[in-house]
């Protein structure tokens, strides 16, 4: 059996790394004022989040498809304020939780020049954990990245934290993939990038270039369709991962799209998704869910 994991980072519109700031400014927002761009709430925009991933929340519950969401905690937490409706139809039994930082921090500092030391880094995860587990009162144990990228404490810290998964380590292969234990006993689940060499040509499987209109609908599905055609290995996955505002806004052209460009790419998804339950052995899931079946967790 091969598993399909659906990996919605559920972030504020387009989060963008910026310099002397440790919260992350919406795209939108990036040429505001210093005292919109300074506070990490006003410089969160959560419109693209909202219109754009209506109709495939939509599409979600009716098919009680199995999907993880790592939210951004700012996100999650500005929505249950504004949108508290939305957030009750985000609290399904069949979603998981997980972590996505507090305002998508760059752990490491590469781009904002402010790296997180052990402590505040630790007390960000933390904060981020308890607010998404008092919102869906549930228990998280996953966590990835803001940026897919970790410091040299961040493992331990999850562990600390009680968490039990991370994905936020890419891998490069042209087929599914198994997840391991790093050195503290926390479970990797990588995300996936095709070697440029292989039939699928360097295709990360984030759909970043679908709604850019960079690959089309056809040779993404061929890829994901070729990537299972390569899998032999018993109880490996593929995810398929995305942002839950980039159905809404465009970041090359820095705009939001209109109604019909944000069915277009919801479309784009359902179909990527429709294609693949069609193939025999494909199995939709998530990394908890995966973890209680092989006796993990």
């Amino acid at each position: 059996m091969i598993y399909i994991f659906l990996c919605v980072d559920f972030d504020r519109d387009a989060a963008f790394p910026t310099l002397g700031h440790k919260h992350a400014v919406s795209k939108p927002k990036q040429t505001e004022t210093q005292d919109i761009l300074t506070d990490p709430e006003k410089s969160a925009e959560i419109q693209g989040s909202i219109e754009g991933f209506d109709k495939i929340l939509s599409f979600l519950i009716q098919k009680k498809l199995p999907t993880v969401f790592y939210f951004e905690a700012r996100t999650i937490d500005l929505i249950s304020k504004k949108y508290p409706e939305f957030l009750k139809r985000l609290n399904q039994p069949y979603f998981e939780m997980g972590v996505h930082g507090y305002d998508h921090e760059d752990l490491v500092g590469k781009e904002t020049g402010m790296p997180l030391e052990s402590q505040e880094e630790f007390n960000l995860i933390k904060k981020a954990k308890d607010k998404i587990e008092e919102l869906f009162s549930t228990k998280i144990i996953g966590f990835r990245a803001p940026y897919m990228r970790v410091s040299e404490n961040t493992q331990k810290i999850l562990m600390d934290l009680g968490f039990v998964y991370d994905s936020s380590i890419y891998q490069e292969s042209d087929k599914s993939i198994v997840p391991y234990s790093d050195e503290y006993g926390l479970i990797e689940f990588p995300v996936i990038k095709t070697p440029k060499e292989s039939l699928m040509k360097g295709m990360y499987t984030y759909l970043w270039p679908l709604f850019e209109g960079k690959r089309g609908i056809k040779e993404v599905v061929n890829n994901y369709i070729q990537l299972i055609y390569n899998s032999t290995e018993n109880n490996s996955y593929i995810s398929i991962n995305l942002h839950s505002w980039h159905f809404a806004y465009n970041v090359e052209q820095n705009c939001y799209l209109s109604q019909k460009e944000i069915r277009k790419n919801a479309e784009f998804l359902i179909k990527l998704i429709v294609k693949l339950e069609e193939i025999e052995g494909v199995h939709f899931s998530t990394p908890k869910l995966w973890l209680e079946e092989n006796e993990l967790l």
